[in-house]
């Protein structure tokens, strides 16, 4: 037999006795609608020889069951634990995810938000590459924050401790006697960048310790950075005893710089990185890194997402800003000096 193709969802509804929203969470498989309804609902549509229309459902809906999931790079494996935590969530949920690059740049952001992709989604996990506030606070639609939270945006954001994870990496460094103490960092746009740097400093700070100008790099979170900085703080008259490497596509770089110096991780430097890497896990030693939960940040950013769509949350009460804590993962890429 043929489809009528006059039946849509809202005609299974009906004819059922239930809400589109059952009719819905029947065809999609999710386990919150009884077995006496589930039976009822397939029954008619059965009955009704009704084939789902998804364009037809958003119109009645007013929702696509898309979530866009929207990074600066794909290729940074942060970016696809992100990405992952944020997919499992929307399919556990009946909806669909896409994924956009912006390349972290303002421009393919705004290319993004203006085009016909954001109007397809529900709801936003974003990644942002804009720096202003004023430009989320011009977002009609669901959107939470992840890693970069824009103060003042009004927007919800799922962010670790940079601070503390950055304080404990070189704490670590300190409790090994080492004094002459680099960072690799990358920009300070964002509070990642910045939060990094002043836990760093505080480190150095309650050790007595100061900072040494000729200690600090910064310039993108990529690899390249990692090594050329890598390059020249070893080649200094003075160079470090230890490198903490702000980030894991940093620390690969300047794994791949030491190694290139013919030099010896945990012997002729010590070093320790920000979030795990495949070249941190396989050096030997492998490297001391901060540990942080990529994944469970997808996942807390969906949840949340999923929430404001689902209860059509106002923001009386404020943006909602959870902080997720670090680990510090030691080996043996940091010598203990002798004093």
């Amino acid at each position: 037999m043929f489809q009528v193709p006059d039946i849509t969802i809202k005609d299974v509804a009906k004819r059922a006795n239930v809400s589109v929203a059952t009719v819905s969470r029947v065809l999609n498989g999710l386990d919150r609608v009884s077995a006496e309804t589930r039976k009822k609902v397939l029954k008619v549509i059965e009955e009704m020889n009704f084939v789902p229309n998804t364009m037809a459902a958003s119109m009645i809906t007013k929702q696509t069951q898309m979530l866009a999931v929207v990074v600066p790079a794909i290729e940074n494996p942060f970016y696809t634990a992100v990405i992952q935590g944020t997919v499992e969530v929307a399919k556990r949920e009946g909806y669909y995810a896409f994924v956009f690059s912006t390349n972290d740049k303002e421009e393919e952001e705004n290319l993004f938000f203006e085009g016909s992709l954001s109007k397809m989604a529900d709801g936003i996990v974003l990644i942002g590459a804009h720096k202003e506030p004023e430009f989320y606070r011009g977002i009609r639609k669901p959107v939470v924050l992840v890693d970069r939270y824009i103060e003042g945006s009004g927007l919800d954001g799922v962010v670790i401790d940079n601070f503390r994870g950055a304080y404990e990496a070189t704490r670590f460094l300190i409790e090994n006697n080492h004094r002459s103490i680099a960072i690799i960092n990358g920009p300070q746009d964002f509070n990642d960048g910045k939060e990094r740097f002043w836990g760093f400093q505080q480190a150095l700070k309650d050790a007595g310790l100061s900072t040494n100008a000729d200690y600090l790099r910064s310039g993108d979170w990529f690899e390249d950075n990692g090594y050329e900085s890598t390059m020249q703080l070893m080649r200094l008259p003075n160079p470090p005893t230890a490198i903490f490497a702000a980030n894991n596509l940093i620390c690969q770089g300047a794994i791949k710089a030491i190694r290139d110096l013919d030099l010896v991780i945990g012997e002729d430097i010590s070093l320790v990185g920000f979030d795990e890497n495949e070249l941190a896990a396989f050096t030997k030693p492998k490297v001391a890194v901060v540990k942080r939960p990529t994944y469970e940040m997808g996942v807390h950013a969906a949840d949340r997402l999923l929430h404001i769509i689902k209860t059509k949350a106002d923001k009386t009460s404020g943006p909602q800003k959870i902080t997720l804590g670090v680990e510090l993962l030691k080996s043996g890429s940091v010598k203990k000096l002798k004093i």
